[in-house]
This record gives C-alpha cells, sequence and structure tokens, in this order.
C-alpha cells in the first residue's frame, strides 16, 4: 500500500485594505465651515446676477457688468466647493495578493483610482527615513507619487516602474500591511 502526503493545495489570499484620512485640526474644521459659508452666500449671489441678466434680456436692453458679476460669484462658488472637498480626503490602500490598489476618497463620496501595480516588482520599500530615501527623491527624471495625508513617522516610499518610467510611490501603510508586502517581496522591503 502506497503512502502520500497531501499538502493543502488551497491557496490563502493575503488581503488588507485601509483607510488614512488627515488628522483633523481645528484649522481644518474652520476652511470647511468658511467654505460651506462661501459656497452658499456666493452660490446665492450668482443666481441673483443670472436672475438680473435674463430680466433685462426680456426688457430689451443689455449690460455687460450682471454678466462680469455672475461669473465672478459663479468662480467664487466653484472655488468654495473645491476647498470644502478637499478639506475631507482619505486614501484607500487595498492589498490583494502581491497587488496595492490606491485610490483617493473625496468628502466620503467620491472615489478616485490613482494606482494599481504588484509589489513583487517594486525594487525598494522602505521607511521615509531611510537612508536612500533623499538620494532617490534627487533622481533625474522619477515621477513623484505623493499618496499620503500625514507627515512624519509612518510613511514609506516604493521605487518600481509604471508605464516604463521609473517612479518613487510616498504613502503612509500600517505595519500589517508592510508585512504583507515582506510576505511577497522579502529581499526588497525593509521594515523599521
Amino acid at each position: 500500500m502506497e503512502t502520500r502526503n497531501f499538502r493543502n493545495t488551497r491557496k490563502t489570499d493575503l488581503f488588507r485594505e485601509e483607510s488614512v484620512s488627515k488628522v483633523n485640526t481645528g484649522i481644518n474644521t474652520l476652511i470647511f465651515v468658511l467654505a460651506w459659508i462661501g459656497l452658499a452666500f456666493n452660490g446665492f449671489m450668482a443666481v441673483l446676477w443670472f436672475q438680473t441678466i435674463f430680466a433685462q434680456l426680456g426688457q430689451g436692453s443689455f449690460n455687460i457688468m450682471p454678466v462680469i458679476l455672475f461669473l465672478i460669484f459663479g468662480g467664487l462658488t466653484y472655488f468654495c466647493f473645491f476647498v470644502k472637498n478637499n478639506q475631507k480626503l482619505e486614501y484607500d490602500y487595498t492589498f490583494t495578493n502581491g497587488t496595492l490598489d490606491i485610490a483617493k476618497i473625496y468628502n466620503n463620496s467620491r472615489r478616485k483610482k490613482l494606482l494599481t501595480t504588484d509589489v513583487r516588482e517594486f525594487e525598494i520599500l522602505a521607511p521615509a527615513s531611510d537612508e536612500g530615501f533623499q538620494r532617490m527623491l534627487q533622481h533625474p527624471g522619477i515621477k513623484k507619487l505623493n499618496y499620503f495625508l500625514n507627515r512624519g513617522g509612518g510613511l514609506y516610499y516604493a521605487v518600481f516602474t509604471n508605464n516604463g518610467e521609473k517612479t518613487i510611490l510616498i504613502f503612509e501603510p500600517s505595519d500589517e500591511m508592510v508585512r504583507l508586502c515582506k510576505l511577497v517581496n522579502p529581499r526588497n522591503t525593509k521594515t523599521e
């Protein structure tokens, strides 16, 4: 009778998803509130000047000043909307079996996919405190991807080729995500 040793052929998925949000300071909250106030006021003024333009056209006259004021208040409304949305930012980092996906979340409502890359192709993944980080930043022709919100400890950088272009990614993964990266690319991953 022949005996066989069966290994577990079922592969375990390596998966980790995390969100990084900006550390909320009082100034961020103040800017957010002021942007809402500016959005309401400038939007109201833009609507008033828009109505004035049509009222003049209905009477058969035309003055350029209401058009200019409509454009100014409309532009200020858009600016306030843009500032408001950029106060509530998050980055989502998703690691799935060696693939790293990064997306930017605006105001908890809109998601923009930024990057998909294979961690196995990283030439190096190391803390930003590593001596090679500053040298790589000065490398001529390198494309910089700054996908982090909080400065200080916890920042990592990765160097890889993306669409034929040498790229440095600066992001803030958790220790667990760095551990998963080390599992799929142990030779090129440094930890703190």
